[in-house]
């Protein structure tokens, strides 16, 4: 049976359980009965989260490594603009869907004009504004004042780089989209659909730096391919965009994603890039989810031979980051095109005939192209969706259960005579009893667990952050004292401009080498950090669970209320199981979030250029000219001033930083960690003192019920010997779902050993 057919088969099995439920509330327990209400959200739950629940697939690599080209291939059309530039700032997310639709998530102006803001403090240049008021892109005397300034300086922003500087970049990249969005944009995030023949208009937006800036996200739902609607996939930026925001923003997808492919051009093998960004993902902790592929152009092989050259040399450069790497060598494009063949320009469709006469290079890439499909499709709609299948076939199980022991206990109750019911009450209370010292149990037990893991994960924190002998803040600061400028870097620029915007031309370089300093090395260990300390809190908790999940099953054992010797099976073998909790889903349900990739830029709040102003930055410049004027030396004079200033922005910067990292610090702790810890412990304490809500019957009904006429107990005794008769028929469903998985290898895909053509 398919992951699908589970999935829609297992809906269906919640949604009549949740209408047997309501059968039940209104008909026997007459609408008073929150165990039974209880039970019936449990079950919308688990329809909500096998309906909600995303599959996340990262495409990642570097600039014109085919990303676009590779995505497209998958939804068998031309989707996604192919070549897009490098600035363009969204990640773009595509998932199957039942119609052809863009949406396109516009920036608010507050958004704008704070990146802008951002941007602006650190602008090497004084007084070229004409306004004091803060900057807004919408007052035509400031744009026409940025883009004058922005012209004047575009030769110093050139100075000690081999491209613009990234802010000079943005700064113009907003100026030149501003016409051309200045009615879509508001004070709110305005949303755009573009559907059916209007579709492809959204490339002009991915497409176009100067509109793709106003973007905050992009999402494509296409009607074609064959991948599942709940598998969302993303295309990112390129891994070397000069944007270490950029980098920022693939890296918070890195976190969420369940898979990544790495696409690397067989043009160019592996290159310094690439190493770079795979040491990053090793650092986070994810890459035993990559499979990379080698996206071959057939226009720079001449023979499979020379392919094959390229992929074994990649596989040898993989070796050295990762054990057994999983490579997949194809042609995207090859791929793209012979699904597209019918659609195609004449001169692609060229193109496409040429290659498909070189046999063997297209035989070779249609049998790479289906062996990864084969292991993708088994790690994503497999491997992965699998655990999200037992996870609610488990809290289906557990309802069903508990559901059929409540059914078992009102059919002893309107069995019963007065005295039957006397004897019912009195161990209804003494089980009560037992049930509530329990609970107390089960509360005291994850309250000491949870201050026992604040403790450990705080020690942990302050240690990983620790100002000597941390992972990350001695390297930060190390980097900022090793910093250092080159007489023939800045002596033209003093000459030129002065003393004051040479220092602040340089602190504009050193903030930007320090921003990539803090995506390449920085963020990487943080998130591999806050993974390794997420993954041994849940298993910690998770293991408090096991004992009292027995305990639960002993005493409902223990009053008698199974179902027979089927159900007393189900339980023996669902017996020490964990509550069906996922901290994934924990933190979708709180809205739990670990602060996002670039808020490690922060520190640039803290040393703006008018901070340096007030630190008599300035004055001793001023100071260092008389003395230089006096002396008649200007070069090296001028050149020493330069220093000076240099080691005073760095002892500013390294104060700055050592005190961004400990606000970081605090906020991961007590934002983050501490209340995932509160959440999935009241998650997982929750669920377990919900198996007792059978013991939370009114004893005074069971008198009730006793005094009835014997006409009126047996249309209820009819009643719910119908209920149990369908909610075996029921658990027969869930059981069967359930054996169908076990039957299926959770193993993952399995890695090219490289040893073996396909």
């Amino acid at each position: 049976m398919t992951q699908q057919a589970v999935k829609k088969q297992l809906g269906r099995a919640a949604r009549e359980l949740e209408d047997l439920l309501d059968r039940a509330a209104g008909q026997i327990a007459s609408g008073e009965s929150p165990e039974l209400e209880q039970w019936r959200h449990l079950c919308e739950n688990c329809r909500q989260r096998l309906e909600e629940d995303l599959l996340r697939m990262a495409v990642v690599g570097t600039i014109k490594s085919g990303k676009s080209t590779f995505i497209n291939s998958l939804f068998s059309g031309d989707y996604l603009k192919r070549g897009a530039g490098v600035i363009t700032s969204i990640v773009t997310r595509v998932r199957r869907a039942e119609r052809l639709e863009a949406v396109v998530y516009f920036k608010s102006w507050e958004e704008i004009n704070t990146e802008i803001g951002q941007a602006l403090n650190l602008f090497p240049s004084a007084g070229w504004r004409s306004s004091e008021e803060p900057f807004d892109i919408r007052n035509p005397s400031d744009r026409r004042d940025l883009g004058q300034a922005l012209t004047n300086l575009e030769t110093r922003y050139l100075v000690n780089r081999d491209s613009r500087s990234v802010s000079s970049v943005l700064l113009d990249s907003y100026l030149q989209g501003y016409d051309r969005v200045a009615d879509i944009v508001s004070d709110q995030t305005e949303i755009r659909r573009f559907s059916g023949n209007d579709f492809y208009q959204h490339q002009a937006f991915a497409g176009d730096q100067g509109l793709a800036v106003y973007l905050r996200d992009l999402e494509l739902l296409i009607d074609s391919g064959d991948l599942a609607q709940n598998i969302e996939i993303a295309d990112c930026q390129g891994s070397d965009s000069p944007n270490p925001l950029h980098l920022a923003m693939i890296q918070d997808y890195l976190r969420t994603s369940d898979l990544i492919i790495y696409l690397i051009s067989s043009r160019t093998g592996i290159r310094q890039a690439d190493l770079k960004f795979m040491s990053m993902i090793k650092q986070m902790g994810a890459m035993g989810n990559v499979l990379f592929v080698i996206n071959c152009d057939f226009n720079e092989h001449e023979n499979l031979d020379d392919l094959k050259r390229v992929r074994d040399q990649v596989r040898q450069d993989l070796a050295l980051l990762t054990a057994s790497p999983a490579v997949y060598t194809f042609s995207s494009l090859y791929a793209l095109f012979s699904d597209i063949r019918d659609f195609l320009p004449e001169k692609d469709r060229a193109r496409l005939d040429l290659w498909r006469g070189d046999h063997d290079l297209a035989q070779f890439s249609q049998k790479e192209k289906t062996r990864f499909e084969a292991d993708f499709n088994h790690l994503i709609t497999e491997h992965r969706y699998m655990l999200l299948l037992k996870n609610q076939l488990q809290r289906m199980e557990t309802v069903s259960s508990d559901f059929a022991q409540w059914l078992a206990f009102n059919q002893k109750v309107f069995s019963s005579d007065a005295s039957g019911a006397d004897a019912l009450v009195s161990q209804v209370r003494d089980q009560q009893k037992k049930t509530e010292k329990i609970r107390s149990m089960i509360n005291s037990t994850f309250d000491g667990a949870c201050r026992q893991l604040k403790k450990e994960l705080k020690t942990n924190t302050d240690r990983f952050f620790d100002l000597r002998h941390g992972q990350v803040v001695p390297a930060v600061v190390d980097f900022i004292r090793s910093y250092h400028i080159s007489p023939d870097q800045y002596r033209a620029m003093l000459l030129e401009n002065g003393l004051s915007e040479t220092l602040l031309a340089v602190f504009q370089d050193f903030k930007d080498k320090l921003d990539v300093f803090m995506a390449e090395q920085t963020n990487p260990r943080i998130f591999g950090f806050v993974a390794e300390n997420e993954t041994y809190a849940f298993d910690y908790l998770e293991s408090i669970c096991r004992p009292y999940e027995s305990m639960i099953r002993e005493t409902l054992a223990d009053f008698g209320q199974n179902g027979g010797s089927g159900q007393e099976s189900r339980d023996r073998q669902s017996a020490g199981k964990p509550a069906p909790v996922s901290i994934d889903g924990v933190k979708k349900a709180h809205g739990i979030a670990m602060p996002n990739a670039a808020a490690t830029f922060d520190y640039t709040r803290g040393i703006q250029t008018e901070a340096f102003m007030k630190l008599g930055f300035f004055r001793m410049v001023q100071g260092m000219k008389k003395l230089m004027k006096r002396s008649g030396s200007w070069g090296n004079a001028d050149f020493s001033a330069l220093e000076s200033g240099v080691a005073r922005m760095k002892r500013e910067t390294e104060a700055t930083v050592l005190f961004h990292f400990k606000n970081y610090r605090e906020n991961l702790k007590f934002q983050y960690l501490f209340l995932l810890i509160d959440a999935v412990a009241g998650e997982m304490s929750q669920w377990l003192i919900q198996r007792f809500q059978t013991y939370a019957t009114d004893l005074t009904r069971i008198r009730e019920i006793s005094n009835k006429s014997q006409e009126e107990k047996k249309q209820f005794l009819a009643e719910i010997e119908e209920m149990i008769s369908e909610l075996e028929r029921i658990k027969g469903q869930v059981d069967s779902l359930r054996n169908s998985l076990g039957r299926q290898s959770p193993a993952g895909g399995g890695a090219d050993t490289g040893d073996k053509d396909p």
